[in-house]
């Protein structure tokens, strides 16, 4: 099958979003369909023989502004049996503009919760948040099939107007991350303290940050662990900033930016995921975790809960009780033995969603269409 993939984020952006496409498309090709990807160019874009970059300007929040210029000539050329969306910007309906004139089905996947990102724009005051939504379904509701990586997300789609068929489809995680034996040498090499909160992905003013410190505020009066942040983003000057202020500021640490290896390795350093985001649908950085074996323990909001099984893998939390984040936290932390019990469970429930039966999935959609 010949797959046209269009997305307005790609590499090297750093996001779930560009993760799970890097990873479908390889999988794809590797059970032998034809992958042609469609995406904006950005500053460190490299030139790749299966990729379609637009010219594209950057905008607040890790959108593009982009140019279809030559795209439909292109993909002409490319003559595609699919044509699948991954985001509802300029690419994204260049995707529909190019799917209704070859006269090839167009699959769409909802990846955000559009609203959660208005800030950036300086638009989150209503009636834009609704008007937000109710673009976002009027998008997918222009395509023949929707997937999403969370009933939350079909859900919202779903009350605010789009009705055509839809799958609930996870994204998918490679291989890669996975469970290793030698946490102590690691925490070595990485200089991280016996007991570590890790706060994974992308560092913006979205993923309710403050909220986390908050937290870790009050884990810092009662123990001895760190907290580690591996990603980054716009709010990371910020952030920084406010710790500094913190008079725990010295048992904070920045890892930036890892991939491949040294990713998993700084992931298998730590003990437990907070996350106190309440803008995820289905956080690749969450299955990540969970895959290299952390116990998680996460906001009572958006997707989250379908993923994170509370006392099975970790533990769900309301998200403005500061108190009882820490306090779950601190349970893991202090108990080894609990901590590898919520941790297998996580890793079992993910593999569930490797690459090769997620695409398998998708394929299965595909040919639905076709």
């Amino acid at each position: 099958m010949r797959i046209a993939i269009c997305t307005d984020q790609y590499l090297p952006l750093l996001s779930g979003l560009v993760d799970s496409v890097e990873t479908l498309a390889k999988q794809l090709r590797t059970d032998g369909h034809v992958v042609r990807i469609y995406a904006s160019e950005m500053k460190g874009s490299v030139p790749e023989p299966d990729v379609f970059h637009f010219p594209a300007w950057e905008l607040p929040g890790g959108t593009f502004l982009s140019l279809p210029r030559g795209a439909m000539a292109d993909i002409r050329a490319f003559k595609p049996d699919i044509v699948h969306t991954e985001l509802f910007g300029v690419v994204g309906f260049f995707a529909w503009y190019a799917a209704r004139r070859l006269s090839v089905p167009f699959v769409g996947t909802d990846h955000t919760f559009p609203a959660d990102y208005l800030h950036y724009l300086h638009l989150n005051f209503p009636p834009m948040p609704f008007i937000a939504r109710k673009y976002a379904a009027w998008y997918y509701g222009r395509c023949d099939v929707v997937t999403t990586p969370s009933a939350r997300m079909l859900e919202e789609l779903r009350e605010y107007g789009m009705k055509k068929p839809a799958h609930i489809i996870s994204n998918p995680i490679p291989h890669t991350f996975r469970s290793l034996a030698n946490k102590n040498e690691l925490k070595k090499k990485f200089g991280i303290g016996e007991r570590a909160v890790l706060i994974f992905g992308r560092v913006a003013r979205e993923k309710n940050l403050d909220t986390a410190l908050a937290v870790f505020a009050d884990i810092a009066k009662r123990s001895d662990a760190q907290m580690v942040f591996v990603g980054d983003g716009p709010y990371r000057t910020e952030l920084e900033h406010r710790v500094h202020d913190q008079r725990f500021s010295d048992r904070i640490k920045f890892l930036g930016t890892l991939r491949g290896e040294p990713l998993v390795e700084a992931l298998n350093a730590c003990d437990v995921l907070l996350i106190t985001s309440t803008s995820e649908n289905q956080p690749m950085t969450l299955l990540q975790a969970m895959a290299c074996g952390l116990p998680v323990v996460a906001a009572q909001a958006g997707g989250l809960p379908e993923y994170v099984w509370d006392d099975v893998s970790g533990y769900v939390v309301p998200p403005t009780d500061t108190k009882m984040f820490a306090d779950r936290t601190l349970c893991i932390l202090g108990d080894p033995a609990q901590a590898k019990t919520l941790g297998e469970a996580g890793r079992q429930s993910v593999e569930e969603y490797s690459p090769e039966a997620i695409a398998e999935q998708f394929v299965d959609v595909y040919e639905s269409c076709r």
